[in-house]
């Protein structure tokens, strides 16, 4: 039985979602201070540029395509022992790179042993870490009812965005000087962070279903997917052309253009946190209302970026977009939730993971491609992929 998000049940049940989005936090951490830190350490260890590129797009790869694995191995196993696998492996790799990056910078190891050891590392990191946001998203929508599913979804954007926040800034303060103090001690925060969950995470209780309402229907939830590929695709093709936006379009110089993108993108990122975990719960609206004002909004706010005409302007319109998506994407994970049916939830989450990997990868090859004709081309794009999530969510099978 899923119970309200608003009543906590009895005992230790009580700390599930908590703990749960501490980790969720915890992960992201490690996860975005690697991203950051790992093509300027790749150059330090001799790696070619290309070298490192490749351990993260095989490595991002390779986490998207076992997502569906992950959901159905959820399914069968529970919730709880593959986030605790998962988060077991996710504390591993930052002390492996560490051990890594010390190896290569005392010449212990050559150039090409170092990529090939970084490279099955992440691998494995990546698979093996592949089922944590299918298993969370899953727990959640054990854990609320339908009309909470959305509060839910958001708390844990949310969290996962908090996260990503402290990872960067961790990247800024201590990447280039003092790394691998800093994965050490990511490493023990996620250690921390699973004896904490070893306690205090349950398996959440599900009822039993029959066959027939375990069972994916494609056709049914694939609108929501595209929505997900879609919406992620905007806020990675911003991420990517905000700074030569600056540079190219508002005349600033390369360390001004870098400066004034990371406050911006800050911006953007500490509004969606706030939308997700306190705006959304507030509101109480239905799913298909966060998706229909998020996507009208977040288009508005696009059409004003790309004819933004100065840098103030631009920061409102980001500001704005990180609004909308914070109503947008824990409505649409709601909405896909509570469309799949109660057997399906992790299944589900892993075909999600799938539409998030490819909006995460399409949306910087797009970004880049569009700056080359015109620096607000790229925000026009945005505009168009949320002009088709708005065609969607007002389509009669949305409602």
């Amino acid at each position: 039985m899923s119970q309200d998000f608003n009543a906590p049940p009895a005992g230790r049940r009580a700390l599930a979602i908590p703990a749960l989005l501490m980790l969720l936090a915890a992960n992201a951490v490690a996860h975005s201070f690697v991203l950051i830190v790992l093509p300027p350490l790749g150059r330090k260890m001799g790696l070619a540029d290309l070298q490192t590129g490749m351990v993260i797009g095989l490595s991002a790869l390779m986490l998207t395509l076992s997502g569906p694995v992950w959901g159905q191995i959820c399914e069968r196993w529970g919730r709880r022992p593959v986030l605790l696998s998962g988060l077991a492996v996710a504390a591993l790799f930052p002390a492996v790179l560490a051990v890594i990056l010390t190896a290569a910078l005392s010449s212990a190891l050559t150039v090409g042993m170092v990529f090939a050891v970084l490279l099955l590392a992440r691998l494995g990191q990546a698979v093996g870490t592949g089922g944590i946001m299918p298993a969370a998203q899953a727990y959640l929508a054990d854990s609320t009812s339908a009309g909470r599913r959305a509060a839910g979804m958001g708390l844990m954007g949310a969290a996962f965005g908090a996260g990503l926040v402290i990872g960067g800034a961790l990247a800024w303060r201590l990447g280039s000087t003092q790394a691998v103090p800093a994965l050490l001690a990511i490493s023990l925060l996620i250690c921390v962070g699973l004896a904490v969950a070893w306690r205090l995470l349950p398996e959440p209780p599900r009822a039993p279903v029959p066959a027939e309402a375990a069972r994916l229907r494609v056709a049914s939830l694939w609108p929501f997917l595209l929505t997900t590929l879609c919406g992620v695709a905007v806020y990675a093709l911003v991420q990517q052309v905000t700074a030569l936006r600056y540079q190219d379009d508002f005349g600033l110089s390369l360390d001004e253009s870098i400066g004034r993108s990371g406050a911006t993108l800050m911006l953007t990122m500490a509004v969606m946190i706030v939308t997700q975990g306190v705006f959304v719960r507030r509101l109480g609206w239905q799913p298909s209302r966060l998706v229909r004002v998020g996507a009208v909004g977040g288009l508005l706010a696009m059409v004003v970026a790309t004819v933004a005409p100065s840098i103030p302007v631009l920061m409102a319109a980001m500001a704005g977009l990180g609004a909308f998506l914070g109503l947008l994407l824990p409505g649409n994970l709601a909405a896909l939730s509570l469309r799949a049916g109660a057997g399906a939830q992790a299944k589900v989450a892993g075909l999600n993971a799938i539409g998030q990997g490819l909006g995460m990868a399409a949306g910087p090859v797009m970004g880049a491609a569009l700056h080359q004709l015109s620096p607000a081309a790229p925000y026009g794009m945005a505009g168009l992929l949320l002009l088709v999530i708005c065609v969607l969510a007002f389509r009669p099978f949305a409602r």
